[in-house]
């Protein structure tokens, strides 16, 4: 599944469309195959806050199928580990495990929740989670347990409606001895990875089948 937990640390996710990131202090600091991965500083953390941004040749509804497929077999990189564990009226609750290079494998459980809204006639879809350590199985031997992991994905449309422009913004702390700049070097190397995972998804036909209840929610959660 695509809520992949990388090796990087963000602060709290921007709450409404970054227009323009270099506005909002983010510094370029990789492109390639058309997403821009932006990275700051957090205060009082030694890992850097990052974003991608990229544009789907999909309507935004379309990416969202794709995201809430969250049992889809992906190849997504270093993660060895996805079990779903459990679905409710609040969401649905995964674990996961990655093995990255050069550090031991991590797991971590998440709980994904639809924070999409219409303003003003647009509907803007998110895919949000967060850390839900508590809701799933014990730490095992030789794992590092992941003890934050908060993110989302996020889809405005463009040209009509007829394409996505998606934000992929996460916030991990790897747990552990993950020196920073090994943990800025993953996330910047990986995040057009994982936007390439979700575009191919997307252009599977399933997720054209129907598109999903527009959201009654008329604002962004804060």
């Amino acid at each position: 599944m695509l809520a992949l937990a990388l090796l990087l640390s963000c602060g709290a996710p921007p709450s409404a469309p970054v227009a323009n990131p270099l506005d909002e202090g983010w510094e370029v600091v990789g492109r390639r195959d058309g997403v821009v991965v932006y990275q700051r500083p957090h205060p009082g953390s030694p890992h850097p806050e990052v974003l991608a941004v990229g544009i789907l040749e999909v309507p935004p509804w379309v990416a969202k199928n794709a995201v809430d497929d969250v049992e889809a077999d992906d190849g997504m990189p270093y993660l060895a580990e996805a079990r779903v564990l459990k679905r409710d009226e609040r969401g649905v609750v995964i674990y996961n495990r990655v093995s990255p290079p050069l550090v031991s494998d991590r797991d971590y459980t998440i709980r994904i929740i639809d924070q999409s809204y219409t303003a003003n006639g647009v509907t803007i879809w998110i895919a949000r989670w967060r850390t839900a350590n508590d809701e799933g199985p014990p730490k095992r031997s030789g794992v590092v347990r992941v003890p934050e992991n908060d993110g989302y994905w996020r889809f405005e449309p463009v040209d009509g409606g007829m394409r996505t422009r998606a934000s992929y913004w996460v916030y991990t702390n790897p747990g552990g001895a993950v020196p920073a700049p090994l943990a800025a070097i993953g996330s910047t190397t990986l995040m057009p990875e994982v936007m390439a995972g979700m575009a191919a998804r997307a252009r599977r036909p399933q997720y054209r089948a129907k598109m999903p209840p527009l959201p009654t929610r008329l604002a962004p959660l804060p």
